[in-house]
């Protein structure tokens, strides 16, 4: 849905599910097994590049995309500030505000103040194809924020989100990684892997009977069985 008020779109995006138990289910995996799941349906370029890892260890982040563009520019428009407004607004609870950088390396792209407006809008954290600053600051907010570097820099008149709610490109594994407004997402300490929105359920399922096979696996390997038939019997090694 889009709508126009005060000279900058509203675009509110909605999922068929609900987004607080899926996330709480999502959360009780990790990245490989998601990672596994999907290549299994044939999907094997959905993981982020290497590099993309949460301020702290145990920052966990799952919830469908809400995607921001933004570009390095010398502008000091202050109708970035509109931008922003559009944002902030259209934002739905359980979102996970995913930022490409376009590769720009001058600034720290993301920072506490954006931390907590879109938490207030329902964003439950964020990913950042490039820097934060005020890390502390989101970290003592206990904020998921992925990221692949750190940068004290200020944004204004170097880089600025230009749209959002569209379709971006982030690194990936095999080049570029196409993200989706609604594309679930989910990260951990071994990084970041974006599930087609259609998939989002059939992924979560079949990550689950993993993780519940793997855990037979682990229990009867533990008591000395032979791994290869612990491997045929569970699937999982």
């Amino acid at each position: 849905m889009e709508i126009i008020a005060n000279d900058y779109p509203v675009r509110k995006h909605f999922v068929d599910y609900d987004t607080a138990e899926v996330a709480y289910r999502y959360k009780k995996l990790y990245a490989a097994l998601i990672s596994d799941a999907l290549e299994g349906l044939g999907y094997h370029n959905q993981c982020m590049s290497s590099g993309i890892y949460p301020l702290v260890h145990t920052m966990k982040v799952a919830g469908p995309a809400f995607t921001a563009h933004g570009i390095a520019t010398p502008s000091r428009d202050h109708k970035v500030h509109d931008i922003r407004l559009g944002m902030f607004k259209s934002m739905t609870d359980g979102v996970v505000q995913i930022r490409d950088t376009q590769g720009d390396t001058s600034c720290g792209q993301f920072g506490e103040i954006s931390a907590t407006a879109a938490a207030a809008a329902g964003c439950v954290g964020a990913v950042i194809d490039g820097s934060t600053r005020d890390s502390n600051y989101l970290i003592d907010m206990g904020f998921p924020t992925f990221c692949r570097f750190r940068n004290p820099v200020e944004a204004f008149g170097r880089f600025m989100v230009v749209d959002y709610q569209i379709p971006i490109y982030v690194k990936g594994m095999s080049g570029q990684l196409q993200v989706n407004p609604g594309d679930y997402i989910f990260g951990d300490n071994d990084g970041v892997v974006v599930v087609p929105q259609e998939l989002t359920i059939k992924v979560l399922e079949i990550a689950e009977q993993a993780f519940a096979d793997e855990a037979q696996s682990r229990q009867a390997m533990a008591t000395g069985r032979d791994p290869f038939e612990v491997y045929q019997e569970f699937g999982r090694f």
